[in-house]
């Protein structure tokens, strides 16, 4: 099926560029004023309550996993987590079975402006993109991967 059946004007394949650049650079827009929101809202930047829900969550984490989750090196996620320690809203203790990683977990406080705190965009996609079709699924994980390829995305560079 074609994504652009039904739709007049869209043979054109400028008006399809022109659409699909607009529709992108608007997520990316969107993104970013979510998380804008998000810290409005609750004080603390939205890619901290995303660490907090992903604590929550998953439980107690070690550093390299919330870097995982954030699509980080574990140098930034260090720091991120060492201001967060700083502010109260995570704790961060040595492993008693691996002295060399670090578990974070969410204090009482974390966890309170996790309840306060409306999902992000990244948080709405996580949770609904599961429940989906499988074939819409599908068409947007190779759109996704057509853009990245088309905008020499080196994922290489992002660890």
């Amino acid at each position: 099926m074609d994504w652009f059946s039904g739709r007049p004007g869209m043979e054109d394949t400028q008006e399809l560029t022109d659409s699909i650049v607009h529709r992108f650079l608007t997520v990316l827009r969107f993104q970013h004023r979510s998380s804008a929101l998000i810290q409005q809202k609750v004080q603390i930047p939205g890619r901290q309550v995303a660490v907090l829900r992903f604590l929550i969550e998953s439980g107690p984490s070690t550093v390299t996993q919330v870097s995982r989750f954030l699509y980080v090196r574990e140098a930034t996620a260090s720091t991120m987590l060492e201001r967060m320690e700083q502010s109260g809203f995570v704790t961060r203790n040595r492993s008693a079975e691996d002295n060399r990683k670090v578990i974070v977990e969410p204090t009482v406080l974390g966890t309170e402006v996790v309840l306060h705190a409306p999902l992000g965009m990244v948080a709405l996609l996580r949770e609904r993109l599961p429940k989906q079709p499988l074939e819409d699924l599908k068409a947007i994980e190779k759109a996704l991967a057509i853009l990245s390829r088309l905008g020499d995305v080196d994922e290489s560079l992002l660890d």
